[in-house]
């Protein structure tokens, strides 16, 4: 998980390295847009900041199935120990008595 911080830091790092670096080497580039010419320099951070947006989000949508997926097979497992108390104490082992002895209790 470190690494993964790390190349994250690295990649951000570098996505506004570049924007800035596109301000002071290009800063005419620009893309019409219908609310006019918007520059390089804005746009391609942004992408990123946006990519890291809609992952991260996607990254919670995994996260919160995860966890209702988790929570349902956890009630499947209580639901099933239930059913085996239920069998055992049904089904209590006949023990066999010996007539000098006293009755054990069952454990």
């Amino acid at each position: 998980m470190r690494l993964v911080q790390w190349i994250l830091l690295l990649v951000s790092l570098g996505a506004g390295a570049l924007g800035v670096y596109l301000y002071y080497a290009y800063p005419f580039l620009a893309l019409p847009s219908p609310w006019g010419l918007l520059p390089l320099y804005y746009l391609l951070p942004g992408a990123y900041l946006l990519g890291l947006l809609v992952g991260g989000l996607w990254a919670l949508a995994l996260w919160l199935g995860g966890m209702g997926e988790r929570r349902r097979l956890l009630r499947e497992v209580r639901r099933l120990q239930g059913e085996v108390k239920a069998l055992r104490q049904a089904r209590l082992e006949e023990i066999p008595r010996i007539p000098d002895r006293e009755p054990e209790e069952p454990s």
